[in-house]
């Protein structure tokens, strides 16, 4: 999607909660071992004790809308995404989500339930209305997630991702002339949807969800795959596809991958050796700008990674104005993304 300079980021958040679990902690008590815990590449996480995800959602809009300066009554569209459990079955945490911010009845409210790379595909709706629905002058993206145990074990569930507790959010708008924190020059994506089957397996279909099982584990599906395609078939099709999308997203923003504008890429905040089996080789093959690992102390915010990148930029203050950044989103499935922001 070429946005060229019609869209802006007011602002961008990220709220997480007080408590946080160490990874020190977890290998004294024996639950982790030293090696599977250099594969997460987390030090901490955040973990809420109270509050549900779409709680969490409402305290991360309200913070954006406050930066933002913004009244609820301006919110056309919201668009929240998450990829775990929401608080209730049968149940709408978008509509929750708007109703705690306020929005009037005239906005349109929507899910979207991407898993991981859902925050991006929720960027994408927002600029979308915007370009499409001239009434519309601004569009919200939030993101929350909680990994509740037992079912999801937020240090053992996956061999190299660790996931933390916590939510974002981001207004969009039409430029104007006012103060924005960045500029989204571009969002591009990419997908191989054979590759579902990673997290499918072989076994057959449920009538209810964790029908038969106590936990949630991410071997045994990846392990049927890889039976059948090879351990290397995830890090081949990811290198093409992340290739792809950078490069579009590069070309739909008007700058060459050389330029000396972009000042680093964000990686989601997935472990090192995910990192270099889905991001190494055509970051390498593509841009000289360095490569920013976020999620140390965090870990993956489920569907909340790219928005939390792009907030930690501008709190961080990594970009100076003009400079540019690329802001790189996965999610299972498997689909890729590709963000160009500007620092103005």
């Amino acid at each position: 999607m070429k946005l060229g300079s019609d869209i802006g980021i007011r602002s961008v958040c990220t709220w997480l909660p007080e408590t946080r679990e160490s990874v020190k902690d977890e290998i004294e008590s024996g639950r982790l071992d030293a090696a599977a815990a250099d594969r997460l590449g987390a030090v901490e996480l955040p973990v809420s004790t109270e509050l549900a995800a779409p709680e969490m959602a409402v305290l991360a809009g309200l913070k954006v809308l406050a930066r933002a300066n913004c009244a609820p009554a301006s919110v056309g569209v919201l668009l929240h995404s998450w990829i775990y459990h929401q608080g209730r079955d049968k149940w709408s945490p978008s509509h929750y989500v708007a109703n705690g911010l306020g929005l009037p009845p005239s906005a349109l409210v929507t899910g979207v339930h991407e898993l991981c790379n859902g925050g991006m595909s929720a960027l994408h709706f927002a600029a979308s209305s915007l370009l499409a629905d001239p009434k519309t002058s601004a569009a919200l993206v939030t993101t929350a997630d909680r990994f509740g145990a037992p079912v999801w074990d937020r240090w053992r569930l996956h061999t190299d991702i660790s996931y933390g507790d916590g939510a974002t959010a981001a207004l969009l708008h039409r430029l104007d002339g006012g103060p924005d924190e960045l500029r989204l020059h571009s969002l591009t994506h990419a997908t191989a949807s054979w590759l579902e089957a990673l997290d499918r397996g072989n076994a057959p279909f449920t009538a209810a969800p964790m029908e038969g099982r106590p936990t949630l584990s991410a071997v045994e599906a990846r392990r049927e795959f890889y039976e059948v395609h090879g351990r290397e078939s995830l890090s081949a099709e990811a290198v093409a596809r992340v290739g792809d999308s950078l490069q579009e997203a590069l070309e739909e923003a008007g700058i060459s991958p050389d330029d000396p504008r972009i000042r680093l890429v964000a990686t989601p905040r997935v472990g090192p050796r995910l990192i270099g089996a889905m991001y190494e080789k055509a970051l390498d093959r593509s841009l000289l700008a360095k490569t920013v690992l976020l999620g140390g102390r965090t870990g993956h915010l489920g569907a909340g990674d790219m928005l939390a990148n792009m907030a930690d930029i501008v709190e961080q203050r990594m970009l100076n104005p003009g400079e540019y950044a690329v802001v790189l989103g996965c999610g299972s499935g498997f689909a890729w993304s590709t963000a160009v922001v500007q620092a103005l």
